[in-house]
């Protein structure tokens, strides 16, 4: 209520009491000391910055959470490029004032003391009465990143577990298989003193067989476990995608299924290592052409979506059963008899290295698509808003 005769006060002075004036002051003084107070003794930052940069109010939290200029008591008056220590976080925070880069969060590495803490910075845009400011939010989320990084080693681990499981039941067959044929070379010499040479060839073929399915297993375990040598460079989904059709479409005629190509042509260039998503694209439609053995037709489409470049694998073949869906980049699981089960398991750890994701839809007896969802980096979506313009 008080605010209200406050601005009454300011369109009409001289009209009021000096007494009636100076109770509306302190009363406002009062309530602003409260609202500081609980901005204070919060563990988040706030400064609050008007559209010249000038800081209006810095929190109490703000020089414990990021470096900053600690020569002058009072922060409100300075610039925030003059407060701000951290050369990566100011280049950021006057990118964004001078309209150079978007206002999104940003997690920054700072030193603060002798520890390296991690900060987020977001912003919200206040739309004030009387002048419009931004609130630079700053919240440490070092504790947060931790428990990511511990999750993220325990589903490693986890995964491992059962990787491992999974190659100690794929070795078995082939050793098994090994161990009968040489047993039944050793009782063909025992009883005969002696082997042909259409026995031995017999018996030694079976050995190579399995010793070459033993080291593709090995391979491919090693594969889906090693790091990837990712290098995430500007590229063009089409140009891989592209390169596919030409490649698989004489395996496709042969195989009697037809390739619709659906790609965007004003698609923008996202960060990708063409190397990986090729082999990764490979191995889903592969899995899509062992799933149409009677012919059919594969559509591949790209689209932008948002701030995502979206990639769609369709194939109209025998389709996944809905309890297995689930289990699909799951190590070790295939519905293939020659499978090894690592095929999509790499898939999905090659999109999630390119901070992307996948998504399977499926209806057995009339196929499945396949998702992924890749990220625009931030400079090829100013250059789109720049032609929209």
């Amino acid at each position: 209520m008080s605010e209200k005769i406050l601005k009454k006060v300011i369109e009409d002075f001289e009209s009021y009491p000096a007494e009636e004036v100076r109770r509306l002051i302190k009363e406002a003084l009062e309530k602003n000391s409260i609202y500081r107070s609980l901005l204070d003794y919060q563990a988040v930052g706030h400064i609050a910055v008007n559209m010249e940069r000038t800081i209006l109010y810095a929190s109490r939290s703000v020089p414990l959470l990021i470096p900053c200029d600690r020569r002058r008591r009072t922060r409100e008056g300075m610039k925030i490029d003059s407060m701000m220590i951290d050369k990566d976080v100011k280049a950021y925070l006057l990118d964004v004032f001078k309209g150079r880069e978007k206002p999104e969060a940003r997690e920054f590495a700072v030193q603060v003391g002798e520890e390296t803490r991690i900060i987020r910075v977001s912003f919200a845009a206040i739309d004030a009465e009387y002048f419009p400011f931004v609130d630079i939010i700053l919240q440490d989320i070092t504790e947060e990143k931790q428990k990511e990084v511990r999750l993220r080693r325990s589903e490693s681990l986890a995964s491992m577990t059962t990787m491992a499981a999974g190659i100690a039941h794929e070795i078995k067959n082939p050793l098994a298989a090994m161990k009968i044929h040489l047993q039944l070379m050793r009782k063909t010499l025992q009883q005969k003193k002696s082997i042909t040479e259409e026995q031995a060839e017999r018996y030694l073929s079976v050995l190579d067989e399995e010793i070459d399915h033993l080291n593709t297993i090995a391979v491919d375990f090693l594969f889906a476990v090693r790091p990837m040598d990712i290098e995430l460079m500007l590229g063009s989904v089409n140009a891989v995608m592209n390169d596919l059709v030409t490649f698989l479409t004489p395996e496709a005629d042969s195989k009697n299924i037809r390739i619709i190509s659906m790609l965007d042509p004003f698609l923008p260039n996202i960060e990708l290592d063409s190397r990986y998503m090729r082999q990764c694209l490979l191995n889903i439609i592969e899995n899509a052409f062992a799933a149409m053995p009677g012919g059919g037709t594969l559509t591949l489409m790209t689209k932008l979506e948002g701030d995502f470049v979206i990639i769609r694998i369709s194939d109209t073949g025998t389709g996944i059963a809905e309890n297995e869906i689930q289990k699909i980049f799951e190590p070790y699981f295939t519905t293939k008899a020659s499978g090894t089960g690592l095929g999509l398991t790499v898939v999905y750890k090659v999109i999630k290295e390119h901070r992307g994701d996948i998504f399977v839809s499926s209806q057995e007896g009339k196929g499945t698509s396949f998702t992924i969802k890749l990220p625009v980096p931030s400079s090829q979506r100013r250059a789109i808003e720049n032609k929209e313009k």
